[in-house]
């Protein structure tokens, strides 16, 4: 009966593998296609958009006839590339990147999944987009949260009050730390008001439950773009909400990507007793402007490699048994009786007394100890 209940709970697939299936699963249901591609692109094309990378280390290497290529490090880049204008499409990936990975500073084959809507992108298929997100990090983990922001919104505001193009740059990342004293001594620098100045530092402390922090952020509306961007957020927030997920979003401001490719919703993905976020993704209209394209994008990526570094250790990965055999034992009882053991799920190593043996739940001596395995 152990050994039935150890083939039942056996781990085939290890724990990327499994969500991986999960993930592909989940997106075929929504009609989304899968994306293949090479491994390889254009190093210029990748020198040409480094800002919207996460990484600025990218492997190069020549190929046979002098072109410099690059092992891919981003694979939205290239399906935004190869999208067609007038063209609605709906992909999902499961690919690897080649960069150095948040954990661990070296370079590392990350296992990526994620997917893309580029073409016609309206009211649904943006809280579609986001919906997916949210189902995906429940794939993931039960606890999870999935933080949102609005770039539009964060831009509205910084223009509202006239800050300087220099000025908005320090902001902004200056926003993704949370320090709302830097914020405030950089518009005062910038020659606004102290009273603006004030309002535009709050942004930096609007963080927490979606509907806490959207009363917060509705204070500071002071034109109409800032309005109608809000307004965006509270529309995809009630979508997830409906779909039960309300308990799940947050809203905060200091997730800013880079305002020269991204626009309007982004939202970054948790897990807990992981310290980064697994999950980024958005609008990124001006991506596909830069690339002389006429259609919008959103979409999201999750990154497998993180979760694989904090999760826990798969103690399931020990072997069940162990079975060393003597010199003079007849080998083809000792296979006999390890194939018995597997029959019922069991994962066996044979070996020869006097070898090294490796973590079993239990060893056993062949022809002493065998006869009481049932």
């Amino acid at each position: 009966n152990t050994l039935k209940r150890k083939r039942k709970n056996m781990k085939i697939f290890t724990e990327s593998e499994a969500l991986i299936y999960k993930l592909r699963e989940l997106y075929e249901k929504y009609g989304y296609r899968l994306f293949k591609m090479s491994k390889f692109e254009e190093y210029s094309f990748y020198m040409e958009h480094k800002n919207f990378l996460t990484t600025e280390n990218i492997i190069s290497f020549n190929d046979l006839d002098g072109r410099l290529l690059a092992l891919k490090p981003d694979i939205t880049l290239s399906i935004a590339k190869n999208a067609k204008d007038g063209e609605n499409v709906r992909v999902y990936y499961n690919e690897n990147v080649y960069r150095t990975s948040r954990g661990i500073h070296e370079y590392r084959e990350i296992p990526q999944v994620g997917l893309e809507c580029i073409g016609d992108i309206d009211t649904y298929t943006e809280c579609e987009t986001v919906l997916l997100a949210a189902k995906s990090m429940a794939v993931l983990g039960e606890h999870f949260t999935l933080d949102l922001s609005h770039i539009g919104f964060v831009s509205a505001l910084l223009s509202c009050f006239g800050l300087s193009e220099a000025a908005k740059c320090r902001i902004t990342a200056l926003l993704q730390k949370k320090d709302a004293e830097g914020i405030y001594n950089s518009c005062i620098e910038d020659g606004i008001k102290e009273e603006n100045a004030k309002t535009v530092s709050r942004l930096s402390e609007i963080h927490g439950s979606f509907e806490n922090a959207m009363k917060e952020a509705r204070e500071l509306c002071v034109c109409e773009d800032a309005k109608s961007a809000l307004d965006e957020l509270s529309d995809v927030y009630a979508f997830l909400f409906d779909a039960g997920y309300g308990k799940n979003i947050n809203l905060d401001f200091s997730i800013i990507n880079d305002m020269s490719y991204y626009n309007g919703i982004v939202f970054q993905g948790y897990l807990e007793n992981v310290p980064k976020n697994v999950l980024s993704g958005g609008r990124y209209d001006k991506l596909l402007e830069k690339l002389g394209k006429k259609s919008l994008a959103c979409g999201f990526a999750i990154y497998l490699d993180l979760i694989e570094l904090y999760s826990e250790t798969d103690t399931s990965k020990k072997l069940d048994f162990v079975v060393k055999y003597k010199e003079g034992d007849d080998i083809g009882s000792v296979l006999k009786f390890a194939d018995s053991l597997r029959e019922n799920g069991a994962r066996v190593m044979v070996v020869r007394a006097g070898n090294a043996v490796p973590e079993a739940e239990k060893t056993i001596v062949f022809g002493e100890d065998s006869g009481e395995i049932k």
